[in-house]
């Protein structure tokens, strides 16, 4: 079974048993995998803060930010 057909799957489940398989799954993460995820987010928060750095045309102020949130959830 594909992990596409597997989500679909789990997703047509009732939200308690939904909740129930979240929770087991989550139980399941090895404890040492948070500082690697930790270290994985602070390398991708650098990159992007070193991307903004080098092109500032690309910031987004708040007002904006929200704006291309709500007309892309328009397009949906």
């Amino acid at each position: 079974m594909s992990t596409a057909t597997l989500a679909q799957t789990l997703i047509s489940l009732p939200v308690e048993e939904r909740i129930e398989i979240a929770d087991q799954l989550y139980a399941s993460i090895p404890m040492d995998w948070q500082p690697s995820a930790d270290q994985a987010w602070l390398e991708e928060a650098e990159r992007r803060n070193a991307e903004m750095d080098s092109c500032p045309s690309m910031v987004m102020n708040e007002e904006e930010f929200f704006a291309g949130i709500q007309a892309n959830c328009q397009l949906k």
